[in-house]
């Protein structure tokens, strides 16, 4: 920064999201919800070792800024981050140390590592593959993905079909057919920070033509293998729920092989449940296989 301070209105932002988190009982709230599933604020409780009072009042702050959000199921609301909402958040330190950090505003950003112990999404399952990592520091952003972005996201989703238990096809299509076939919105990739290469893509396509089945989408999330082990398929996924929560789509569904155990952990922690399985409705390589089906469904679309 060449000794000249960060600009006003990004130290301004930057000083907001430090308050928020200026309480040492928050930022344990917030560092075991980035590490697993949707809990309950009696699962909180129990991890986190505060009365329950305490918790339900941090969450209302936590929730206001709506970097923790709120869905109910059944008769229990759960609370999950909202990774979305973390734009160029920055480290105290790296602010004042004059590190480099995305201004406010700028392409989300996602630290490496964001659930810890979360195997990457591939979708329906990218199996991870053996090969060159990338380098553990290297941060990664989210971004809608563009028409610029075909050759990587087709060589994604090709690699995924090579992999054996991502789908029952076998090629990747033309980028009109994909672009024909995905919604134009809801598109999101993960890319190296500073506008590296694509890392991982989501997507959805309607699933029905009535209207009766106008906000159920079914998608598909790829990850590239050399990304493993990074929390992107995770973030992807995040990524997915919140731009479909904001448009009112009420379902989003997606069918995963069984041999493929990390793509369905992953979607558990996401939020998505199993609803059931196809008993070998296609041929895969000369096999008859199995799909477990999958969904999330939107805690308010009662409300609609």
């Amino acid at each position: 920064m060449n000794g000249q301070p960060i600009p006003r209105a990004a130290a301004q932002e930057y000083a907001a999201w430090f308050r928020i988190l200026a309480d040492a009982t928050r930022v344990q709230i917030v560092s075991v919800l980035a590490r697993g599933a949707p809990m309950s604020v009696t699962g909180i409780v129990a991890a986190v070792g505060v009365s329950q009072s305490t918790v339900s009042q941090h969450l209302k702050v936590l929730a206001a800024t709506r970097l923790v959000l709120a869905e109910r199921r059944g008769t229990t609301r759960l609370y999950r981050l909202d990774m979305t909402r973390m734009p160029a958040f920055p480290s105290a330190a790296d602010v004042m140390m004059g590190r480099p950090a995305a201004a406010p505003g700028a392409a989300r950003a996602v630290a490496p590592g964001v659930a810890p112990g979360v195997a990457p999404a591939t979708a329906p399952g990218v199996a991870p593959a053996p090969g060159d990592a990338v380098a553990a520091r290297e941060a990664m952003t989210l971004r809608e993905m563009r028409a610029a972005d075909a050759e990587q996201v087709l060589a994604i989703y090709q690699a995924g079909l090579d992999a054996g238990d991502a789908s029952f096809e076998t090629e990747a299509p033309s980028w009109a057919a994909f672009d024909a076939a995905k919604l134009p919105s809801h598109r999101h990739v993960a890319v190296g920070s500073g506008g590296g290469p694509v890392r991982g893509w989501v997507a959805v396509s309607s699933v029905s033509s009535r209207r009766a089945y106008a906000g159920v989408v079914e998608h598909s999330v790829y990850v590239d293998p050399r990304a493993c082990q990074r929390g992107v398929g995770f973030a992807l996924l995040n990524a997915l729920i919140s731009s479909t929560e904001a448009a009112g789509i009420w379902t989003i569904q997606s069918g995963i092989f069984p041999e493929n155990t990390a793509s369905l952990r992953l979607h558990e922690r996401a939020g998505f449940r199993v609803v059931g399985i196809r008993d070998r409705p296609g041929s895969h390589h000369g096999r008859w296989r199995d799909v477990v089906l999958v969904e999330r469904r939107s805690a308010s679309a009662e409300s609609r």
